[in-house]
């Protein structure tokens, strides 16, 4: 935890921009842990960086999808990176808090033959 506090900082005292980390949920019983880190990259672009504990699943399709975890739109908002032996990073055209509005969720699934079993989920919202 203390690394990742650390990590999380550095974007800030190097003038950076504003940074946010959020917690996936672990989803059907998949044992992916993780967070996605979230920093402003420029004028509506923001860096996405998917870091998980895969359990198992070395290749796992990631997007930003509108909606919640719970009430998930199908269609993505915008594509990731696959989260490859548990790391991923896009820019996404869209500023942090467009992405930050509440209204989409990051999602993970359990591989491109699976798409339809999600393994990890958060809701992107600012943190309370």
């Amino acid at each position: 935890m203390a690394v990742l506090i650390v990590v999380a900082l550095a974007p800030a005292a190097c003038g950076g921009g504003d940074e946010t980390v959020l917690q996936l949920e672990t989803l059907s019983d998949s044992g992916v842990t993780g967070t996605v880190t979230m920093t402003e990259a420029g004028e509506q672009r923001t860096l996405v960086v998917v870091e998980v504990d895969p359990s198992g699943h070395a290749n796992m399709p990631a997007h930003i999808h509108p909606g919640s975890c719970v009430d998930l739109v199908p269609q993505p908002r915008y594509p990731l990176q696959n989260v490859v032996d548990g790391m991923s990073t896009t820019e996404v055209p869209a500023s942090l808090d467009e992405l930050l509005s509440g209204d989409v969720a990051l999602n993970l699934h359990r591989s491109n033959e699976e798409m339809q079993v999600y393994t990890a989920c958060v809701d992107l919202r600012q943190p309370t």
